[in-house]
């Protein structure tokens, strides 16, 4: 993943912003996922909560339309990883890491349910949910 992310970046050589890290793993997930013929949901407004937290973060990137972005990791990821049928569940960052959580093709519908509830279970423990870039407070 972190291959077909670096993919997005005019320069490799500086060190992204840590929003456009995100946005760029947010595109390598959604294009993995497409080149296996998967539907994936539009992520353009998590991709917003990005921007506005970071509004140069597109001027780091090859190209502001991420239509583009995302067809260049497709093509990357059916030339590099032709055979390789896992789906990505969760892909981004963590305390510097990148963490990517997939599963087999095969075990992918009870993989998504699974996937859906930690990401609940973990919105409720952290008090909010990301809503228009800004974070809901957990009524006391």
């Amino acid at each position: 993943m972190k291959d077909l992310a670096m993919l997005c970046f005019r320069e490799t050589r500086t060190v992204p912003s840590s929003e456009a890290v995100h946005a760029a793993l947010l595109l390598a997930n959604v294009a993995w996922n497409r080149a296996l013929g998967r539907d994936v949901p539009d992520c353009e407004e998590l991709l917003m909560v990005y921007t506005r937290s970071e509004p140069k973060l597109w001027s780091e990137q090859r190209s502001g339309n991420t239509e583009t972005l995302i067809q260049t990791m497709i093509q990357a990821k059916e030339k590099l990883y032709p055979t390789d049928r896992r789906v990505i569940l969760i892909c981004g960052m963590r305390e510097g890491h990148v963490r990517v959580e997939w599963c087999d093709e095969k075990d992918y519908p009870q993989a998504e349910e699974l996937a859906k509830m930690r990401i609940a279970a973990l919105a409720q423990q952290y008090g909010g949910i990301l809503q228009r870039g800004k974070k809901v407070k957990k009524k006391p």
